[in-house]
């Protein structure tokens, strides 16, 4: 039997792309940012079709690409607004249209806004530095 061309796995905490012919695990995390968070883009890395690659992603995970790649951005906009980037520039830097196209999508995914969300981590940072 065939050996597929890519593997899809969680390796200590991450999701990585494993191919046969890689030496080391391709972490998904900074692929998924540097292509706009898109499934083509992606697929196109890997030489794959969407179909295929959604195949491979959705049997290794269970968990569609498009939701993986919606749930990875909205971890890296939390840690982005917990470093303190304003959210605007966190919004630009994930590639969002807008500002409330992001808040919107933060508030759905965290069920809390994106400036409720900062302003509680910075009151708990605070609490914690007196």
């Amino acid at each position: 039997m065939k050996r597929p061309e890519l593997q899809i796995a969680y390796r200590n905490g991450r999701v990585v792309a494993i191919r046969p012919r890689e030496p080391e695990p391709m972490a998904l995390g900074p692929l998924a940012r540097e292509t706009g968070f898109k499934v083509s883009p992606l697929c196109a890395r890997f030489n794959l079709s969407d179909r295929q690659f959604h195949r491979t992603f959705n049997d290794s995970l269970g968990i569609s690409p498009k939701d993986w790649l919606r749930r990875e951005r909205m971890v890296q906009a939390r840690q982005l607004l917990l470093e303190g980037l304003p959210i605007k520039e966190a919004a630009a830097e994930l590639g969002f249209p807008s500002t409330k196209d992001f808040s919107r999508e933060f508030q759905t995914f965290y069920e809390v806004s994106p400036t409720d969300f900062q302003r509680r981590h910075d009151a708990e940072r605070n609490r914690r530095l007196e």
